[in-house]
């Protein structure tokens, strides 16, 4: 429990801060909303930093206890969302500020939110929202992950020299990220303004792509800027895709990793073959397939044009793309393409042993052997994500969805990409779903922003309790069933 307080008084210092920026930025637009998010924000960060001083995160936390906090962390994040967007009016309907808030911090490319009619602080905090959840992602995935899992092939390195060049300890992991993850930030949103946007555009895009949240504030998201704005946009969702790793070795300047990097150049691969996919296809444009594919496998949700109208070929590339995802280390979402690559090793060793029972087959990652217990675990946590998509596709379709939207919406909303072929569509508006749908789509984004682990683990923790409260009442039953019979026993004995 000390740890999921720690990580939440941390979470909370991170948006308390950023809330009281947004309230500071919107005064000149919509006084009312600056000054109520100015305050909320700096109640917040005052409280989290007099709490910080005081409680200090546990030096190796037991699995499940972490596991139990990842869910409570992100669980805490929604609901002060969805407090604030309701408190200040900004969305009518708790539900809706419920779905708002979770798309937010679960960084996926859905809204209900109206440019128009919202303010500079909404707008802005909007974008903040996933931000933090992308920082909380990447903080979890590089530093927290690695330490309590023991660094398997689940969190995507051992204990190789890439995970500890990076993360000597949770510590200076924490702080090497946070400095990564906003220099990156501001970068993007420096090139924005070099592209003509303004400073709450560029903000607002700026924070998007970082986080590969992939909210603008419009309802075309990128279609309305230049050439200029969608090619920073690129090259943005590409390294943010990428990783925090990768950043982390150009900004030391390292080449070699990144030539190395088993991981990264399948990631090229992939992108170079869904572009050409596309681009081959029925005419599209190669710089809307580029801009595409880079956006389904980073899972940003970005759009330039209506691609749920390329063909069904086009699109089954876009889910495969969607579904593969970023890679290890990045706020993105998916499968990942390290396991990806590891799963299809896997299971070529497995076809290779069935035709030579006796054939050693190694499966290598970066050139480091991964054991048999790392790839079990592997599969099974693949096959646990596969049934969480399954599960989402018929909670979507019960509530009234489509077969193909429910199916591309669960693989979407998991993915944490967003926009969906079906009733969602290309621009991840919400405003023609139903709200029984709208609310069927937060805890498949819950699910897939914490990671199959930590579902698993809630879901133990829930039956355990369960279990445990059976125990507890058949206890009490059977007690009190021999205190009732103890006198009549006594009585008949004495006659």
């Amino acid at each position: 429990m000390s740890w999921a307080f720690a990580s939440i008084v941390d979470a909370g210092l991170v948006l308390g801060v950023a809330t009281m920026v947004c309230g500071l930025a919107g005064i000149g637009d919509d006084n009312t909303d600056a000054v109520a998010f100015a305050c909320v924000g700096a109640v917040c960060a005052v409280l989290a930093a007099v709490a910080r001083r005081r409680v200090a995160p546990p030096d190796r936390p037991g699995t499940g206890r972490v596991f139990a906090g990842i869910g409570l962390l992100w669980t805490v994040l929604v609901l002060f969302g969805t407090v604030l967007y309701a408190a200040t009016g900004s969305l009518a309907r708790l539900d809706d500020a419920l779905v708002e808030s979770a798309a937010g911090f679960t960084t996926t490319s859905l809204t209900l939110l109206d440019a128009a009619e919202a303010s500079r602080s909404v707008l802005l905090f909007r974008a903040a929202t996933s931000w933090v959840g992308g920082l909380m992602a990447v903080w979890i995935g590089v530093v927290t992950f690695p330490m309590v899992l023991r660094s398997t092939a689940l969190i995507g390195y051992t204990t190789g020299r890439r995970g500890l060049d990076l993360v000597p300890s949770a510590t200076t992991g924490r702080r090497r990220v946070l400095v990564l993850y906003s220099g990156f930030t501001a970068a993007c949103v420096v090139a924005y303004l070099l592209t003509g946007l303004g400073v709450t555009e560029a903000l607002v895009v700026g924070l998007g792509t970082a986080s590969t949240g992939g909210f603008t504030g419009r309802a075309d998201s990128l279609a309305g800027y230049g050439v200029a704005t969608q090619a920073v946009a690129g090259a943005g969702m590409f390294l943010a895709g990428a990783g925090i790793f990768v950043i982390w070795w150009i900004a030391r300047g390292r080449l070699r990793p990144l030539w190395r990097s088993q991981e990264l150049r399948a990631f090229v691969v992939l992108l170079a073959v869904a572009t050409a996919a596309m681009a081959l296809h029925r005419g599209v444009g190669w710089g809307e397939a580029g801009f595409m594919a880079v956006s389904a496998m980073s899972t940003t949700g970005f759009a330039v044009v209506d691609w749920t109208a390329w063909g069904t070929a086009t699109t089954v590339i876009m889910l495969v793309a969607v579904g593969i995802g970023s890679m290890m280390g990045s706020a993105g979402g998916g499968m990942r393409v390290m396991r990806a690559q590891l799963l299809m090793g896997s299971a070529g060793g497995e076809l290779r042993r069935q035709i030579d029972p006796y054939a050693v087959v190694l499966v290598r990652r970066d050139q480091e052997t991964l054991s048999q217990r790392t790839l079990d675990r592997l599969g099974g946590h693949q096959v646990a994500y596969v049934v969480l998509v399954g599960l989402g596709a018929m909670l979507l379709g019960v509530s009234g969805v489509s077969l193909l939207g429910s199916v591309w919406g669960s693989v979407s909303a998991v993915t944490t990409f967003g926009p969906a072929v079906g009733e969602i569509g290309a621009f991840g508006l919400l405003e023609g779903v139903d709200r029984a749908e709208r609310l069927a789509l937060v805890p498949l984004m819950m699910g897939g922003r914490m990671s199959v682990p930590p579902v698993l683990a809630g879901v133990g923790l829930v039956l355990n309790t369960y279990r445990t409260m059976q125990r507890r009442i058949r206890f009490s039953v059977l007690l009190a069933s021999r205190r009732r019979d103890t006198p009549g026993q006594s009585g008949s004995d004495d006659g």
